[in-house]
């Protein structure tokens, strides 16, 4: 079963931020390498601005969701990918983010 990892965040300066913020995290799709088959592994990322449609968004100002194939993947994405861990860097000093929200689920799993 897929695993999506759904993440969201607030910056101190919306407009000055989040078309990069947005643009780097769309690059992690083809950076982000396993290191084993040196081939990307995400296998689908889809995002953009949140529509405060019911005023519960917590003030997000934009959200991605990412598909990866096994929690193998996930994990490595999240604590040791290269790509990944540069733009943690960026994104919490010279893009200005604040807050972030991330959860993950398996789908179909209950």
């Amino acid at each position: 079963m897929a695993i999506f990892h759904i993440v969201s965040f607030k910056t101190s300066n919306p407009e000055a931020s989040l078309g990069l913020l947005t643009e780097k995290l769309r690059l992690l799709q083809g950076s982000c390498v396993n290191p084993d088959t040196k081939k990307p592994y995400i296998l689908d990322l889809k995002g953009g601005n949140v529509l405060e449609t019911e005023g519960r968004n917590k003030g997000m100002e934009v959200v991605f969701i990412m598909e990866f194939e096994n929690k193998n993947d996930l994990d490595y994405y999240l604590y040791k990918d290269p790509a990944h861990e540069e733009f943690k860097k960026s994104a919490l000093g010279e893009w200005g983010v604040v807050d972030v929200v991330a959860m993950d689920f398996e789908d179909g799993k209950h």
